[in-house]
């Protein structure tokens, strides 16, 4: 498979006729949405369909059971293409994993789950047209189960991922990973969650009263772009792939009916590039406190009162909403609250010009509602008390870790770059390794003349151990003396880093597997990725 060549600016300015044809036709498709401003009641119009739930319902509608993959037989997904309804008008092409479940009935990315200690096995087909794999994103895996683009499932051909769940509960995904192509797949629908669970959590869901599909949802958070027909666009060759409609679980200005109580959200940012601040507004527009109890690898130590919280693409966040004391028919918006992009690295190459290449995308930064939540009549939901201290495991700082600094930056020729490494001038070669078991600090430097990176490593979680140079509007929200905002203080396996900023992470590189394992850590950013701003390394005996 050709790589794409470097992007020679940040974004092209060449306005294809797919584009021009999707700028005369964005008011029919509705595809325009800056709610900026204008009060709750009027902008909640715009929201009319029902929010499709995972393990409720099929997350493209159809109804289902989500499929726990903990059983003796490997559940099988196919890779293939389809075309589904998700806007007015044309339905779109879709590229998903299908599985058939007991009633005969298609699903399209199924939502998986598993207890911690239990194995997945999960069996992929590829009927794509194209090299494909399923990447198991945050979990410890060894390499052959990873699911990067090490190795690729041909068309054609069948691969067996089977493996345990060693990860504590969380809300997990997966999604395919194939070199070049990450970006493109991903875009298009080949992705899926996976909630894995264990003691801890099923007693904070007893403590609380939650019930699953009902106050306990989770949310795939997913910008796509939209051209002539309802066709998902994009450009391979392109850079930070914005959409102009944002889907909540393939669910276009979705609506969702609240029991009066807790309302738990577990968010998943499954956009290409997109990064959102999450707030959550009644009907004065002003921003309501909430509690973030969980991150990417699950529940927080102990709880944080919040009013906002960045999520950047392949980010985890597990959020409770107090809806305890709201009336029947009260209106609660979830939105993107505005913030500073930093996308400092214009200038290089050619000028930008996002509209040409998004059209009818609302810029990073800018503010977007994204979900309609609803008071409804009714029998009152989960309202335990909220604990104080909500899981237990190590959180240690250990001063005697190796040290290993990374620098990310962009060549003059729009490369973007890791230390002086770029994944296709290296070939795909492991560029250092790690003695397994050891202990790890790596420090990740932003420059300034840079954007804000979504930095994730395969196979290993870590913790953060400080910020230093952060933005101010990072800087509002820590919580120690480290730097480090609530976001930082649970186990993570994508850590968000601004320009200027760096960022401190620990890693312990223990695992149960031997002989020479081979891993990536990259940019989340799906076209930085695809254009090599990614490396691999392997951690041996």
């Amino acid at each position: 498979m050709t790589q794409p060549p470097p992007n020679p600016g940040r974004r092209k300015l060449i306005l294809s006729a797919a584009a021009a044809g999707a700028l005369a036709t964005i008011g029919y498709f509705g595809l325009i949405r800056r709610h900026g401003h204008g009060a709750l009641a009027q902008r909640a119009t715009n929201f009319r369909n029902r929010l499709r739930i995972p393990g409720a319902s099929h997350l493209l509608g159809e109804a289902s059971e989500a499929t726990d993959v903990s059983g003796a037989l490997p559940i099988r997904l196919q890779s293939g293409i389809l075309q589904q309804p998700l806007v007015d008008g044309s339905a779109s092409d879709v590229w998903a994993y299908l599985h058939r479940n007991a009633t005969g009935a298609v699903q399209l990315n199924p939502t998986l789950f598993a207890r911690s200690g239990s194995r997945i096995r999960v069996e992929l087909e590829n009927r794509l047209g194209d090299d494909t794999t399923i990447h198991w994103h945050g979990f410890s895996v060894d390499e052959a189960n990873d699911g990067s683009g090490l190795h690729p499932v041909r068309h054609g051909e069948r691969h067996l991922y089977d493996f345990e769940v060693r990860n504590r509960a969380g809300l997990y995904w997966y999604h395919a990973h194939p070199h070049g192509q990450t970006g493109l797949q991903v875009h298009k629908g080949l992705a899926g969650l996976v909630v894995v669970e264990d003691d801890e959590e099923l007693a904070l869901q007893k403590k609380l009263g939650l019930t699953w599909g009902v106050d306990d949802i989770a949310l795939s958070v997913s910008d796509k772009q939209f051209g002539l027909r309802n066709k998902i666009v994009h450009e391979i060759a392109a850079d930070d792939w914005i959409g102009n409609k944002v889907l909540i679980n393939w669910t276009p200005d979705p609506v969702f009916e609240a029991r009066r109580g807790w309302l738990r959200l577990r968010l998943a940012n499954t956009s290409n590039a997109r990064l959102y601040r999450i707030a959550f507004v009644g009907g004065d527009d002003k921003p309501r406190p909430f509690h973030l109890i969980g991150v990417d690898a699950g529940l927080l130590p102990r709880p944080y009162r919040m009013e906002s919280a960045f999520l950047a693409p392949a980010q985890r966040l597990d959020i409770l909403l107090d809806l305890r004391d709201t009336s029947p028919g009260d209106l609660w918006m979830m939105r993107s609250i505005t913030y500073e992009p930093m996308e400092n690295d214009a200038g290089v190459g050619v000028p930008e010009d996002p509209a040409m290449e998004h059209p009818g995308a609302v810029p990073m930064g800018e503010g977007m509602d994204l979900m309609l939540i609803r008071v409804r009549d009714g029998a009152n939901g989960a309202s335990g008390a909220l604990p104080e201290r909500l899981s237990t495991y190590d959180t240690g700082i250990r001063e005697d870790a190796t040290r290993r600094a990374f620098r990310l930056w962009l060549q003059d020729s729009g490369r973007w770059m890791i230390n002086h490494w770029n994944f296709h001038l290296a070939h795909g070669e492991d560029v250092f390794e790690i003695k397994r078991g050891s202990i790890e600090r790596w420090e990740i430097t932003n420059d300034m003349r840079s954007m804000p990176h979504p930095m994730h490593l395969h196979g290993f979680q870590f913790i953060v151990t400080g910020r230093r140079n952060s933005p101010a509007q990072v800087g509002a929200q820590t919580v120690d003396s480290r730097g480090r905002t609530p976001q930082d203080m649970g186990l993570l396996d994508t850590v968000l880093v601004w320009p200027g900023e760096t960022v401190s992470i620990q890693i312990d590189f223990a695992q149960p597997y031997s002989g020479r394992q081979r891993y990536m850590f990259h940019c989340h950013n799906l076209e930085h990725e695809d254009q090599g701003m990614m490396v691999s390394f392997a951690v041996v005996d």
